[in-house]
């Protein structure tokens, strides 16, 4: 574990610590008794069934929501990247039992904050207390948001409807018709529920027809609507 104290500078662009001083976000990372740690690709972050008390922040990488059934199968859940929260779903639970596991899908840095030092009422009455908060729950209200535009992709009936609903949703996020995938393309199969080899086809395919192009993981959209 990696002490954080002195990187408030860098902290400051997370949403999660929107309109804190950096004199005060020092305060918080100790009152919050955070730390970092490391992760290389495909680490274990959290396991389904453990029991956790400290949400995540992703500094940089990305983080894949999994879930196994009982026939061994794997599901993507979700994805996280740099300044999204992770966990505190479950960290915030009274059993804070993990119902998925979390992996690095990247080389990951995740800081780590207790759960109980943020939701609840400062002992030490921190005047960044309420600021944390309100910027955390407006965060939940995100995450429910970007569920949602999870079931409307998913409930596209064809891959090429998937990819194109997802690949306009990075758009809406980029604010561009070039987008860069946040994911490596195997997690995107995944994120849509569809076989690899079959959205790589797919993709030559679009990619052919002139709907879009992509080099790796940059992608533009050359048309408004191509289904």
């Amino acid at each position: 574990m990696t002490s954080i104290k002195n990187r408030a500078k860098e902290l400051s662009n997370i949403p999660l610590f929107a309109g804190i001083s950096l004199e005060n976000l020092n305060n918080l990372l100790y009152c919050t008794r955070s730390f970092e740690e490391q992760y290389r690709k495909d680490d274990v972050i959290f396991l389904e069934a453990e029991e956790i008390s400290y949400l995540g922040i992703i500094l940089s990488g990305s983080v894949l929501m999994m879930k196994d059934d009982i026939y061994g199968n794997q599901t993507m859940l979700s994805y996280m990247t740099t300044g999204e929260l992770f966990g505190e779903t479950f960290a915030v639970r009274k059993e804070r039992e993990c119902r998925v596991t979390f992996i690095a899908g990247s080389p990951t840095r995740v800081l780590f904050l207790a759960v109980n030092n943020l939701i609840h009422t400062c002992p030490n009455g921190c005047a960044f207390h309420n600021v944390l908060t309100t910027n955390f729950f407006n965060l939940l209200g995100r995450k429910n948001e970007m569920l949602l535009e999870k079931i409307v992709i998913q409930s596209k009936t064809t891959i090429r409807e998937k990819i194109l609903a997802y690949l306009s949703l990075l758009a809406e996020q980029q604010d561009s018709r070039y987008v860069t995938l946040p994911i490596t393309k195997t997690a995107m199969a995944g994120f849509l529920s569809v076989n690899r080899s079959a959205m790589m086809r797919e993709l030559s395919n679009m990619k052919k027809e002139g709907i879009i192009d992509y080099q790796k993981d940059t992608f533009r959209i050359l048309v408004a609507s191509a289904t």
